[in-house]
């Protein structure tokens, strides 16, 4: 169930990229975190895309920052060990490049910063109740899309 939000220059995706992206990353997301595909679990996957001008971008402490891309990712503590962590990082990194409008040039590696934030599962609220990461590994058979 993480909880992704991108950051990137104006322009990076279109809207088809940015649709195909969205479904790529929360398959990596849930494949690294070991969680079912359920239409259920996938539901419980949010990304959020800024899509920042240039002049809201600072990069080295000057306006017009435009190549670099960044992902905060939220997931539960536990549900990323460091290999899956590792993984979650080249997979995510190699979808941005394929979906994103080129942003350096093809010598240069693909410009994404990820941060992964570990968050335990008594600080996960949904709905006004705390849900747990052995609740979205072993949902009811049932369990509706929310």
């Amino acid at each position: 169930m993480p909880l992704i939000y991108i950051n990137a220059p104006l322009n990076t995706f279109d809207d088809e990229q940015r649709d195909s992206l969205a479904d790529e990353l929360t398959t990596i997301a849930l494949d690294s975190e070991h969680l079912p595909s359920t239409p259920f679990v996938r539901s419980t996957t949010w990304i959020y895309f800024n899509e920042l001008p240039a002049s809201q971008v600072y990069n080295g402490g000057k306006k017009g920052g435009t190549k670099i891309i960044s992902l905060e990712v939220n997931a539960f503590e536990g549900g990323l060990e460091d290999r899956d962590k590792k993984v979650l990082i080249e997979r995510f990194t190699q979808a941005i490049k394929k979906y994103s409008v080129h942003v350096g040039n093809n010598d240069y590696p693909t410009p994404v910063y990820i941060i992964l934030r570990d968050v335990k599962d008594t600080n996960w609220g949904v709905f006004g109740e705390r849900i747990t990461l052995d609740a979205l590994r072993n949902p009811p058979a049932d369990a509706k899309p929310v």
